[in-house]
């Protein structure tokens, strides 16, 4: 019955040296796991000669900034494909009319006062404090895309472009300055 028992695959013999009277066996590495180790040291010295001596090969923050405007390149063109809005003040009283019926209508008011004074939940929108800036691409991208973390909605799935477009400029023509009674302080940065 001993005879069909698996034995290791090592000579048999220990090897010279011996710590606490523990002796160690020789028992070689497998031949593929040297092969990996050899492939590795030929690739990482490839890599580091590629990369960092010769400098052929983007690094991994240029190869992130190279794709980041690639992107950004690619989000323009669609633009102007698909024929988006271009984000510009909108000034006719057509557009502010319809940015101020939608104002009222969207909850904005509920948040930010019907004048825009501001209130416990949202900022004042007529001071010169802007938490997160007050240029039309700047109220544009608030209102697309909401504040999840400060409880604004994101009203991209809501209104179309050119209608969050004309309450951009609604809030920034007619609310901004207009000084109303009983404003919430100033929140956020001074911006001109």
């Amino acid at each position: 019955m001993e005879e069909n028992i698996i034995k290791p695959k090592y000579d048999g013999k220990p090897l010279e040296h011996d710590f606490d009277g523990i002796k160690e066996l020789n028992n070689p590495i497998p031949p593929w796991l040297v092969y990996i180790w050899y492939i590795s040291v030929i690739f990482s010295v490839i890599y580091f000669v590629y990369y960092h001596i010769y400098e052929l090969g983007d690094l991994q923050d240029a190869e992130y900034e190279r794709q980041m405007a690639q992107a950004n390149a690619n989000v323009e063109k669609h633009k102007v494909e698909s024929g988006q809005a271009a984000l510009v003040l909108l000034t006719s009283s057509e557009d502010l009319a319809a940015g101020e019926v939608i104002y009222k209508e969207k909850l904005c008011a509920t948040c930010h006062g019907q004048l825009g004074e501001g209130n416990v939940i949202g900022p004042n929108l007529t001071d010169k404090y802007w938490i997160h800036g007050n240029t039309i691409e700047d109220l544009y991208n608030v209102i697309f895309n909401g504040v999840p973390t400060k409880g604004m909605t994101p009203y991209k799935g809501q209104l179309s472009d050119e209608k969050i477009l004309q309450v951009s400029s609604y809030v920034l023509k007619k609310l901004q300055g207009s000084n109303p009674p009983n404003a919430k302080e100033a929140q956020g940065e001074l911006m001109n």
